[in-house]
């Protein structure tokens, strides 16, 4: 009773990005229990480059909920709460939902462009990066506390290196996120996005 409780306090408090993981969770359920049409699903949902070249284009954006394997979609979600929950927190529940699915665009363009035409990517962590770029603006123009400003700064360092030395990791989608997270988190930080 007492989860059941803390769960929907979460859901309360933080719908966005309660909402977000829901979903991911929802798809990634529809995409592994072979009791659905799973491999459809996922087929369906990827970005394949080729395919978006053919005018398949919500494939820039509907990979933003689908996840590979457990871990893809444990270390997103662990990263997302993290920094998701942070920023629901300093941003209108609005900007948040303009910073996510616009970093995970982003990112997913950025991948259609420089990868293979036979390049399958599929994950949030264009989206997540994007979170993180902003906060790593928020950092840099010190519009954060010293507490939360060490604890995000590990997270990024950490996350940028294994962008780099995990196999299977679209570092395209990583970087552009993170690219133009940092854009938003200009606008932020300026007010100019709220």
């Amino acid at each position: 009773m007492k989860v059941l409780n803390e769960l929907l306090y979460a859901i309360k408090k933080f719908p966005i990005v309660s909402t977000i993981l829901i979903i991911n969770l929802i798809v990634y359920f529809l995409t592994t229990v072979p009791i659905f049409p799973n491999r459809l699903i996922f087929q369906q949902l990827a970005g394949v480059n080729i395919l978006i070249s053919q005018g398949e284009w919500w494939r820039l954006f509907t990979p933003i909920f689908v996840h590979g394997d457990f871990y893809h979609m444990f270390y997103n979600a662990l990263i997302f709460i993290f920094a998701g929950y942070q920023l629901e927190q300093l941003v209108r529940k609005s900007t948040l939902l303009i910073i996510y699915f616009s970093s995970g665009i982003f990112a997913n363009v950025v991948t259609y462009l420089l990868a293979p035409p036979i390049y399958i990517h599929v994950g949030a962590s264009g989206a997540i990066f994007g979170l993180l770029g902003v906060f790593a603006c928020l950092i840099y123009f010190k519009k954060l506390s010293t507490y939360h400003t060490q604890l995000i700064s590990i997270i990024i360092l950490f996350s940028i290196i294994f962008t780099f030395f995990r196999p299977n990791v679209n570092i395209y989608a990583h970087l552009g996120g993170l690219a133009w997270g940092i854009l938003c988190g200009y606008l932020v930080a300026e007010r100019k996005l709220k």
